[in-house]
């Protein structure tokens, strides 16, 4: 068994004599990259961030700086999409009932118009199989009609339509 020198010979921390950390100078605050962040958790959810890290060939600390990161950026990624998608509906539901009272002022172009139309890079002409509704007039487009679809190579967007007097007007 090795012999542990008495505590009486080792200088006491903070002492002059005392070696630094690892025998390194301290690194100053711009040097450092990362914080340091403690949690306590229960046994059972320690037990699984160190399988799961072991898995993965990764250390805890990884694996948890991995996790939230990517529970911030898929929640970001969420609430832009969804609120996308609310715009969107609100504008369709808001032309559609307009189609169905018959007003003859449907909503025109709204700023969320602009940035459907910003993605489209032809337009190809097109017989209506299913009824859909004009993006610039609101017009309802019914099967058997002649109407003109966007083309886009943006992944996930949704269909835009022109009917024939918006064609003319680009």
């Amino acid at each position: 068994m090795p012999h542990k020198p008495s505590s009486k010979h080792r200088p006491a921390r903070g002492d002059a004599e005392s070696p630094r950390r690892r025998g390194r100078k301290p690194a100053s605050d711009e040097e450092r990259k990362d914080r340091i962040i403690q949690a306590r958790v229960p046994e059972d959810l320690e037990t699984t961030l160190k399988q799961a890290a072991e898995k993965r060939r990764m250390s805890v600390s990884h694996l948890i700086r991995n996790v939230l990161e990517d529970t911030f950026t898929l929640v970001d990624h969420i609430v832009a999409d969804s609120s996308a998608l609310v715009e969107q509906v609100s504008r369709d539901a808001k032309r559609v009932a307009a189609s169905v009272r018959g007003d003859g002022d449907a909503p025109q172009k709204t700023q969320a118009t602009e940035p459907a139309l910003e993605n489209i890079e032809a337009w190809q002409d097109v017989i209506v199989n299913k009824p859909g509704l004009c993006i610039e007039c609101a017009a309802q487009l019914k099967r058997g009609q002649r109407a003109y679809r966007g083309l886009s190579q943006q992944p996930g967007t949704a269909p835009v339509w022109l009917c024939g007097d918006c064609i003319e007007k680009l």
